[in-house]
């Protein structure tokens, strides 16, 4: 969970919404390229405010009809050691009431952040794991992942209204996942106070597992590259850092070596006890 840099809205949870909004390219493997086409919208009339967990319960069974097969969920709430020879088998889900803080130096977003673990949902055969918003937002924001590969799924406010949507959720990460591992994801994301509907998306590799030494500690983290965000050179590389000990994105760059954006994890607070 780190912030998503979007023209909607800007949260400590992954740049989610600023990824590639041009055309995917032709990939080496054949694989890459059976994606659904996606029509590119620029603006589009408010629908009704719905819950993204309603709206994927909704979508599951149709998903799995159509869908090719997946790699699947990865949610585990055992102890063991979540990489395994070089393989990210699964994660674990934050423990409800830890506090985590990231810290960027992206002059349009607040320098720290903070997000607060709120425990899972479950809708159908689904299962997203919430965070709430504490610190360096205008607006308490309640944000919802999919256990399923930890994809954003939409904000809500206080009130519980629709902030932004993503349908589809950008795949950065599938479960198991290894270095060489390649996907093309596709997102699309409206948000509800304007009405405009942004969409993008582009080819997913993963990286490897790297040894982070952040100041909120030293982690394992597979290290991915994203499709370069819209609006800036294709020489800016993007790639983000996924913790499965902790759960969350744990450090997000964007950068060409002159110019780097970044944002990492500061510190975490343990939930308290009793």
């Amino acid at each position: 969970m780190i912030v998503r840099i979007t023209a909607a809205l800007l949260l400590t949870v992954g740049v989610a919404a600023c990824q590639n909004t041009s055309t995917v390219g032709a990939a080496d493997d054949k694989a890459l390229t059976a994606v659904d086409d996606i029509v590119t919208a620029s603006t589009e009339t408010a629908e009704p405010e719905t819950n993204p967990i309603q709206d994927e319960a909704a979508e599951s069974d149709q998903a799995e009809a159509s869908a090719p097969a997946m790699k699947t969920a990865a949610l585990k709430t055992d102890t063991g050691s979540p990489v395994k020879d070089g393989v990210i088998t699964h994660y674990q889900a934050p423990e409800k009431g830890t506090v985590f803080t990231w810290r960027n130096n992206w002059s349009t977003l607040p320098p720290v952040i903070s997000y607060v673990a709120d425990g899972t949902a479950s809708m159908g055969d689904k299962t997203y794991v919430r965070f709430k918003s504490v610190k360096g937002l205008d607006q308490t924001t309640f944000a919802y992942y999919d256990t399923g590969n930890f994809s954003l799924k939409g904000y809500r406010n206080a009130a519980d209204k629709a902030l932004t949507t993503f349908k589809p959720a950008e795949e950065r990460y599938r479960f198991p996942m290894k270095a060489g591992d390649k996907w093309v994801m596709q997102w699309k994301m409206k948000d509800h106070r304007s009405g405009k509907v942004s969409e993008g998306g582009g080819i997913v590799t993963v990286i490897g597992i790297e040894r982070l030494k952040l100041p909120a500690g030293v982690f394992e983290a597979m290290k991915v590259k994203l499709p370069t965000p819209p609006g800036l050179p294709r020489q800016m590389i993007h790639y983000v850092w996924f913790s499965p000990e902790l759960g969350i994105t744990v450090k997000e760059q964007i950068g060409n070596g002159r110019m780097t954006w970044s944002q990492i994890l500061e510190k975490v607070e343990p939930a308290a006890k009793g």
